[in-house]
């Protein structure tokens, strides 16, 4: 007995004999059967009996953007970018924090963690955000970066200029108020934004 198949989602057709060998012979598409029904008719996975069961698997969203198994189309996705650590002392006031893109990027969120030792260790964080070459704010006064990089802060998330690969963003940093003898600040700075990928 002969029976007629089609594949689910396509527009092609093929049919198989008794035997489940018939089920994958579908112009290179293949089919799989998965199980067998109440009758003893195969439940086949990419192919479908007329008036008889069909399986229908979709795919996760996050694996729609691909162009063939393995090989991912360009999207767009939200990672960190690092902007360095660094340990603030009496000989090193002052620090240039920066991270270089190597795709497109748009910075949204500032994230910080400082780690202070000493009594003296008591200074403010400032910073002048650069995008590339631009000024990332919308003045060129310092700006408390601790504050606004906080990760407990809300309504801290801002959108700075996209800036191209090989470009840097860049926080130019200083203290409030100098460190003295051994004391110390240290500092990882990171920026989460959205990249094309």
């Amino acid at each position: 007995m002969s029976r007629r198949f089609e594949v689910v989602g396509r527009d092609v057709m093929g049919h198989g004999d008794d035997d489940v060998s018939g089920y994958s012979d579908v112009m290179g598409v293949a089919a799989q059967v998965v199980g067998y029904d109440d009758a003893g008719y195969p439940i086949v996975v990419g192919a479908r009996r007329r008036g008889g069961h069909s399986v229908h698997v979709q795919r996760p969203e996050w694996r729609e953007g691909q162009l063939a198994p393995g090989v991912i189309a360009p999207d767009e996705g939200m990672e960190t970018l690092p902007m360095g650590n660094f340990t603030f002392a009496l000989a090193t006031q002052t620090n240039t924090f920066q991270g270089q893109v190597q795709k497109p990027f748009r910075g949204e969120r500032w994230l910080i963690r400082v780690v202070r030792t000493g009594t003296t260790a008591t200074g403010v964080l400032l910073a002048q955000l650069f995008a590339g070459t631009d000024l990332a704010q919308l003045d060129v006064a310092p700006i408390d970066l601790e504050s606004l990089a906080n990760p407990n802060a809300f309504g801290t998330r801002l959108t700075h200029k996209p800036i191209q690969p090989g470009v840097f963003m860049r926080a130019i940093t200083s203290l409030s108020s100098a460190v003295t003898g051994t004391d110390t600040i240290f500092v990882s700075l990171q920026l989460l934004g959205r990249n094309v990928r």
